[in-house]
């Protein structure tokens, strides 16, 4: 998309739409919300895939899953490695709020050894290696990394990571502020909540040159998200 500046400029303004938690069992969600996207002008998107999600068989084994990728990836969207179980079974105090309020057990990499983390990347890697994808992008679940795991992801060969509030561009050692519009749904109150923030956010950032809008498969289900997002 592009703006006129007070200077008659065109200035270049981008949306990066991002579609969380792809698996075999939320391929027809991701593939309704691509429909509804479409409708409204959004071209390409980051589809965050789950290789094994909470356990589930590997999703390489589900054929309708992989050819809806083959088909999204030669379209032009990029197919990011999103956690590798995106669950987490950790019941420390010190992972309470995150792994039971924040997220409904899924602070999958918040505690991970370096060692840990790495084998689990190299697992998911694999899907892609196969097929013959590049894989420039991983996102742990919820956002939560360490940001000192960043060397991990360096020596496997990433480009970039996200977070809540920024991108790292991790092969140039450079963040770029980026707030994520986002929807927690679990709740009624977590709806309203998100709803109102949303709209606040939005307010804020709308006249900035990046906006990010990260969806979840139940997102548009509700049609209050989904007329706020039209």
């Amino acid at each position: 998309m592009e703006r006129a500046s007070g200077t008659g400029k065109a200035v270049m303004k981008y949306l990066i739409v991002s579609l969380h938690d792809f698996h075999a069992g939320s391929r027809e969600e991701i593939s309704e919300q691509i429909d509804f996207l479409s409708e409204l002008g959004v071209k390409n998107y980051s589809i965050l895939v789950v290789p094994r999600f909470h356990k589930a068989p590997i999703i390489s084994e589900d054929e309708a899953s992989m050819a809806f990728l083959k088909e999204r990836y030669e379209m032009g969207d990029d197919l990011v490695l999103h956690g590798f179980f995106h669950h987490s079974i950790d019941n420390r105090a010190a992972s309470l709020f995150w792994n039971r309020i924040y997220t409904n057990c899924e602070s999958e990499f918040l505690d991970l050894s370096p060692g840990e983390m790495k084998h689990r990347i190299e697992l998911g890697q694999g899907i892609w290696h196969e097929n013959d994808w590049k894989l420039s992008g991983f996102i742990a679940p919820a956002w939560l990394m360490p940001k000192k795991r960043e060397s991990v992801l360096k020596k496997l060969g990433f480009v970039y990571t996200n977070y809540l509030r920024s991108i790292s561009l991790i092969q140039k050692r450079k963040r770029v502020k980026a707030q994520s519009l986002c929807y927690s749904t679990r709740a009624s109150w977590r709806r309203t909540v998100s709803l109102s923030w949303n709209q606040a956010l939005f307010d804020r950032l709308r006249h900035r040159d990046l906006i990010r809008l990260s969806l979840h498969p139940n997102d548009l289900k509700f049609s209050e998200i989904k007329q706020q997002i039209g």
